[in-house]
């Protein structure tokens, strides 16, 4: 069974499995992701959703898929649903469970949705940015601002913030938080 929205009601409770509630599905957009890798499903994404799961934060994520390799498929046969496997230890004590991750709302390509990623910029809940480029992503390069979508990331954030900017009249609550997860040095400076 592919797991997905219209079927995770069919997945029985079983010890050592988290299931989301109907609730956490329906939870407003809440987070611009730039990059679709595990780094960022196993960390960020995974702690939203159990955040959400908490009552602690109350949204979700939408991914957007900066590079033109590759397609947003499996997400969209998930319904952006992942199991993740956690192994370790907690508190001195050994921990093994899975959890099927339900922070991911949707995912867009930067390529072929660029309206709708510019869309979420007038989104008045959208609070974060979490991006996870490659280092060639980072550079900066001649770019448009206006393009759709910009060649580089520093385009695309820039676009997007400038866009949101209109649209609220550059209304200081709607600022966003930018948590940039590169592996480059000097990486927020």
């Amino acid at each position: 069974m592919q797991l997905s929205k219209s079927n995770i009601k069919n997945i029985l409770p079983q010890p050592g499995l988290l299931l989301p509630t109907q609730a956490e599905l329906e939870l407003p957009e809440k987070v611009l992701q730039f990059g679709t890798g595990v780094l960022l499903r196993g960390l960020p994404d995974y702690f939203i959703s159990v955040a959400n799961a908490e009552g602690i934060f109350n949204g979700r994520i939408v991914l957007v898929k900066s590079t033109a390799t590759g397609d947003t498929d499996a997400f969209e046969k998930q319904d952006g649903l992942y199991t993740l496997c956690v192994r370790g230890v907690e508190k001195g004590e050994k921990i093994e469970f899975n959890q099927v991750v339900s922070s991911i709302s949707r995912v867009l390509a930067a390529s072929a949705d660029w309206d709708e990623v510019l869309k979420c910029a007038a989104n008045p809940d959208m609070e974060i940015i979490i991006s996870n480029t490659t280092e060639v992503g980072i550079s900066m390069e001649k770019d448009n601002v206006h393009a759709s979508p910009p060649q580089s990331f520093p385009g695309k954030l820039l676009a997007f913030l400038y866009h949101r900017y209109k649209i609220f009249n550059g209304a200081e609550d709607k600022g966003m938080v930018i948590v940039p997860t590169e592996l480059i040095p000097g990486n927020a400076d």
